[in-house]
């Protein structure tokens, strides 16, 4: 869990063969940091498009697959992001 209001914001990308989903931490601060790419999925994108808190992401619970894949992508990377970019 992270202590501080950081967000998760998705923004599409259909450069090259796939169609991805770049995903953005908004710090605090207002910045925005790549976290990374995963491919396209609609309700992942509709969760993410305006914005959802990332321990709202980590508590997600639901039967969607590509929604699970997101939240377990999330808690596989939050320890390099919080080493990496001082999110607590």
């Amino acid at each position: 869990m992270v202590k501080t209001n950081v967000w998760v914001v998705a923004v599409k990308n259909y450069k090259g063969r796939d169609k991805l989903l770049d995903y953005y931490l908004v710090l605090p601060n207002g910045e925005r940091v790549y976290a990374f790419s995963k491919l396209y999925t609609d309700n992942t994108y509709k969760m993410c498009k305006g914005g959802v808190r990332l321990n709202d992401l980590l508590c997600k619970k639901t039967h969607d697959t590509g929604v699970m894949g997101l939240v377990k992508r999330m808690k596989f990377m939050l320890p390099y992001l919080k080493e990496e970019y001082c999110v607590a």
